[in-house]
């Protein structure tokens, strides 16, 4: 038997209940980890213009980061998955972070191959991405 400041199996739990769990903690794990990955990425390209800039030792930091910035884009993507899975949010961020989780991997390629002509450019898309998904995860989700 159910007590009236209980609910019982047959009645329903308010969305605002402190009997519910809360499932905003996946949204908030998503705007986290996206903001790491578009700060990571924004710094790539200061790291690549410091070593244009003669500052030859910024290459090594180049390479560290787009590591980091790597780990933090795949965080980005299991964060998104779990939005839409336990947190019953959006399903767009999978596609987002999917996206920009490819483009790190390109360009991660690209960079160690020197192919420059088409690193920079695809840098520059990687983090318009990246900022676009973050600004919309912390306005959409």
């Amino acid at each position: 038997m159910s007590t009236p400041d209980r609910p019982g199996a047959n009645q329903a739990v308010a969305p605002d209940s402190p009997d519910r769990p809360s499932r905003r903690w996946p949204r908030w794990a998503l705007r986290i980890t996206s903001t790491a990955a578009a700060v990571l990425l924004f710094d790539q390209a200061i790291f690549a213009g410091s070593f244009l800039s003669g500052s030859y030792g910024a290459l090594l930091t180049h390479e560290d980061n787009a590591r980091f910035a790597a780990i933090a884009t795949l965080l980005t993507l299991v964060s998104s998955i779990l939005v839409a899975g336990v947190g019953k949010g959006p399903r767009w961020p999978i596609v987002a972070a999917s996206g920009l989780f490819v483009l790190v991997g390109l360009q991660i390629v690209l960079g160690y191959t020197g192919m420059v002509a088409l690193h920079v450019p695809v840098g520059v898309a990687t983090i318009v991405v990246a900022v676009v998904t973050t600004v919309w995860t912390w306005r959409r989700v």
